[in-house]
């Protein structure tokens, strides 16, 4: 993966010595990703149970719940150069803030003089940058220029997962944990289309819309939080309980020590989307014509 990394960026290096830059530019924007290529995560379970004296009744809804963690609010800066009219090249930095999923195991209990829950919440989100090297094409004319960006995509991001977990049948009973699953590396691409709009020299406003596809594998996982019913038993858990890595191969013989991580298959998240972004484009220097 190095080495395809390392001859992308000599390739550019080598190009650049044979077209002259016209023209450095700063580009900002924001937009919204939508999931694509999604898996599922889990389900929403309601069981709602009702006494009346007489009868049960037992009432069931199941609702799968399917995510790409690549969805949510997006942020990008970016630094290019432009070879000529049709030609430029982007360094991007994105931030991602990431759609939030839940899901959840749930139970409603009520009678004539009584009733209570017991209801398990898991939400799921990402965060993280997004390094996004990538060339442009655009066809250069008038106010209005259509272009095409195509590049590759590389991150290291992060899954949070919230536990809430309440219980008011005979007592009552909550919980709280927070899993972190980080350390990974992600390698994917980018295709875009989008329209430049000229202001004046030196400000352009551009509208883009763009696929990202990229899968990412977590090394590691680490909770936390651990409260149960307000209290914190995250320092008395062991090493084993609230940590775990990821391996692509492993001995599932290997004895259990409780002062080592838990080591687990690793998995894969999608973070792919479709966005759309808008987004301002600020020239800093260009080569007078």
């Amino acid at each position: 993966m190095k080495r395809k990394l390392t001859l992308v960026f000599l390739i550019l290096i080598s190009f650049t010595g044979y077209i002259f830059a016209q023209g450095v530019y700063f580009r900002a924007g924001a937009g919204y990703g939508l999931p694509a290529a999604t898996i599922p995560i889990g389900e929403k379970y309601l069981h709602t149970e009702s006494y009346d004296g007489i009868n049960t009744t037992s009432v069931f809804s199941t609702d799968i719940v399917s995510a790409s963690y690549g969805a949510g609010t997006n942020f990008t800066f970016a630094l290019g150069y432009k070879f000529n009219e049709n030609f430029l090249f982007d360094l991007d930095v994105k931030y991602l803030a990431g759609k939030k999923y839940e899901t959840s195991d749930s139970y409603n209990y009520q009678d004539i003089s009584y009733s209570g829950i017991e209801e398990d919440v898991f939400t799921r989100s990402s965060s993280g940058l997004y390094f996004n090297p990538s060339f442009v094409f655009s066809a250069g004319f008038g106010k209005g220029a259509p272009y095409g960006r195509f590049g590759l995509i590389a991150a290291s991001p992060k899954v949070t997962s919230d536990e809430s977990y309440f219980y008011n049948l005979d007592g009552e009973v909550t919980r709280d944990i927070t899993w972190e699953y980080k350390k990974g590396f992600a390698l994917g691409y980018q295709a875009a289309i989008g329209m430049n709009w000229k202001i004046n020299e030196k400000l352009d406003i551009y509208t883009e819309a763009d696929f990202v596809s990229m899968t990412y594998y977590a090394k590691e996982a680490e909770m936390t939080r651990y409260l149960y019913n307000g209290s914190d038993y995250l320092p008395q858990m062991s090493v084993s309980q609230k940590q775990i890595v990821y391996k692509k191969k492993y001995d599932p013989e290997v004895p259990y020590d409780a002062a080592s991580p838990l080591v687990a298959a690793r998995v894969a998240s999608p973070f792919s989307s479709f966005s759309a972004q808008v987004g301002i484009k600020f020239t800093i220097w260009e080569e007078a014509k």
